[in-house]
């Protein structure tokens, strides 16, 4: 959990911490043995207090490299730094009971140094483990008091500084014992409480840290849902707004072109007619002229500018067609059972002359449940997908179209997949490419709206197109579709 690995790092930064401030009292403490005993003339076994204090450097140097060549280098184990902070806790205590007894023992006004521990194992140890070690302190030093007063070991007292010695004293070390005692009791109690109380705090700011990560993570999650969610409404609006124009417009020009096109076959026609009578009379020898040409360039050039003229009109009447069911395609019925396989194999013959120079893959699962759709736009997405493959490949000696379909989500969805491993796309072309009129194939006479009819008519079936590509390796067109009846 993220509140116990705080702990334990807590733990090691301040076990760390009591070594730096062992060096702060070792020097403190020289200076004040000497001080006493050579400056002020305290009388006490000074040899032995430095014995002490230099037992006390050699565990703390131990401590130090300890903690600098072994802890530092390795995964630090909490069972261990908490045994460490036990023996360094456990180590002072008895160093400073030997400097208590060799420095006038009960008589010591420095007796209450052992409040200092107390507090340092609150901020390091659990609360029971404190309320031991405030044992362990107070029966220190009643072993101090209870030995020096039957004699057992000697009483060093502080000459020059204590007049009268007092370790048998019964009265006065009854009150030293029980002011000790109750200086302990009240020190710990306060110290856990305040230690437990910020280790509660701290325990809730993890807990409420974790928690916004998590939110912080989902809000990431919902925002990106939201910016794509985003970008679908616009290019629905998009699409929707230009498809009220362009139904106005298409209508327009349509009635013309159904026109033109009428008078193009009555035109043909009549010059097959006229042609003959033409012939016959350019025999004769006039020198005949029509449209200021001469009738032999005439006669070859007819028929060539007749078919050209059919075919612009046809072209116009393809765009108008198309602009035609960009604008309405919500007037097809969407309510055909539709086999996602029999679409792929039909519109892969009706595009055969453009793909059969090239590779075709056919991965299909069998078995695909119905959609619920249109029979025939769902064509057009697979025709009009299959032949941007196609000019995408170009003259590619290795060039492959490959066709997958497959189900997923449990089977309430199928995907169809459509790959090419010819030019690929740029990013910036990737961001337009279901714009209306945006092509890049305006050399062949792209209109711009083939992907912007695929995507509506995606959208219509209540499917998602994913685009995959890469510049130099290929494009691949998903189309997620819902099964007919599934659930969400």
């Amino acid at each position: 959990m993220p509140y116990r690995s705080l702990r334990e790092e807590e733990l090691l930064i301040r076990v760390g911490w009591i070594v730096k401030i062992r060096w702060l009292f070792l020097a403190g403490l020289a200076v004040t043995l000497l001080t006493s005993h050579y400056v002020l003339g305290i009388g006490f076994p000074v040899h032995k207090a430095f014995i002490v204090w230099a037992v006390i450097l050699l565990y703390n140097l131990g401590f130090y490299l300890y903690q600098r060549h072994y802890r530092n280098r390795s995964d630090p184990d909490p069972t261990i730094s908490r045994i460490e902070a036990h023996l360094q806790i456990g180590m002072d205590l008895l160093s400073l009971t030997f400097l208590l007894h060799f420095s006038g023992g009960a008589e010591n006004p420095f007796l209450y140094f052992y409040l200092f521990h107390s507090i340092l194992a609150s901020m390091l140890l659990p609360r029971t483990d404190v309320w031991i070690l405030g044992l362990a302190t107070y029966s220190l030093f009643l072993a101090v008091v209870a030995l020096e007063y039957f004699e057992v070991v000697p009483h060093y007292q502080l000459k020059g500084f204590i007049l009268n010695p007092r370790h048998r004293n019964v009265l006065y070390l009854s009150a030293a014992s029980l002011g000790l005692m109750i200086a302990l009791v009240v020190t710990i109690y306060m110290s856990t409480s305040i230690a437990r109380s910020l280790r509660a705090r701290e325990k809730r700011l993890v807990l409420t840290q974790t928690m916004l990560e998590k939110k912080t993570g989902d809000l990431e999650e919902a925002n990106a849902k939201l910016l794509e969610s985003q970008k679908q409404l616009v290019q629905s609006e998009k699409l929707a707004s230009l498809g009220q124009l362009v139904s106005g417009i298409a209508h327009e020009i349509n009635n013309p072109i159904q026109f033109i096109q009428g008078n193009m076959q009555i035109l043909r026609e009549a010059m097959g007619d006229i042609l003959p009578i033409l012939d016959e009379k350019a025999g004769n020898g006039h020198g005949l002229k029509i449209a200021r040409l001469k009738y032999p360039f005439f006669r070859s050039q007819i028929q060539v500018l007749l078919k050209d003229m059919s075919e612009g009109a046809r072209r116009i009447s393809d765009i108008v067609k198309d602009l035609k069911t960009f604008a309405r395609r919500d007037e097809g019925r969407l309510d055909e059972d539709v086999d996602l396989n029999h679409v792929v194999e039909t519109s892969a013959r009706l595009v055969y002359n453009k793909i059969k120079h090239y590779n075709i893959v056919r991965d299909l699962a069998e078995d695909l449940p119905l959609l619920t759709g249109s029979l025939v736009q769902l064509e057009q997405v697979v025709v009009n997908t299959l032949i941007n493959a196609a000019e995408a490949l170009g003259d590619r000696p290795d060039a492959t179209i490959r066709i997958v379909t497959r189900t997923e989500n449990g089977g309430r969805q199928l995907r169809l997949s459509i790959s090419d491993n010819g030019t690929g796309m740029t990013d910036d072309i990737k961001d337009k490419l279901f714009d209306p009129f945006f092509t890049t194939k305006q050399r062949i006479g792209g209109t711009g709206l083939g992907m912007s009819i695929t995507y509506g008519i995606i959208e219509e079936h209540g499917g998602k197109i994913e685009v995959d590509t890469r510049p130099g390796e290929g494009t691949t067109f998903h189309y997620v579709l819902p099964v007919a009846g599934a659930g969400p």
